[in-house]
């Protein structure tokens, strides 16, 4: 009984993958327009494949996703977003590909 009510009260408190997504295409394709001299800068986010979703705490997730741009580059990046007022909004981002 205690374990299904632990599931049940977290459902819904994450963004759906298709809501993800789009805020990961927004943001990038949007940071490439202001910083012209990164990767995203010269070329637009094609695909998006999300890894892993975990919940840091209420309204505060961080996903893992490979992100591919025009050609055959890919990155692994960690972004946090929050639910706020108006729906989820990018929070912040990190490379974690390496390079």
């Amino acid at each position: 009984m205690g374990l299904a009510f632990w599931i049940t009260a977290c459902d819904g408190r994450l963004p759906t993958t298709a809501r993800s997504q789009a805020i990961l295409r927004k943001h990038f394709n949007h940071y490439g327009k202001e910083y012209k001299e990164s990767p995203f800068g010269k070329k637009k986010v094609t695909n998006i494949e999300i890894l892993k979703m975990e919940e840091i705490h209420k309204h505060l997730v961080a996903l893992v996703s490979f992100l591919t741009i025009e050609g055959p580059e890919v990155f692994k990046v960690r972004v946090v977003i929050e639910k706020g007022p108006f729906g989820w909004r990018y929070v912040s981002w990190e490379n974690l590909s390496g390079g």
